[in-house]
């Protein structure tokens, strides 16, 4: 039995900032919702972390990557901001 698969929101989107102290993350996450078939709808998310932007308080920008699944000038051209989904 196999089962059809449908991603029907698959987008990188960058994530709440956070102050801590003299620095400014960013996180740049994967956001999944998809569905499975056969005999009924099965519904899964799944928000997985891929990068962070650290910004410290001189303005020095830093990328540190945790995923190794895309390369990060992919990651980065592939952020959906909110102002595009409008």
């Amino acid at each position: 039995m196999s089962f059809k698969n449908h991603a029907f929101y698959d987008k990188i989107m960058l994530g709440k900032p956070v102050a801590v102290k003299s620095f400014t993350f960013i996180p740049i996450v994967g956001i999944t919702i998809e569905c499975f078939g056969k005999f009924g709808i099965f519904l899964s998310g799944s928000i997985s972390p891929k990068a962070f932007i650290i910004i410290d308080s001189i303005g020095e920008v830093s990328f540190y990557q945790i995923s190794s699944d895309i390369t990060p000038s992919k990651l980065l051209e592939s952020i959906t901001l909110l102002s595009d989904e409008e």
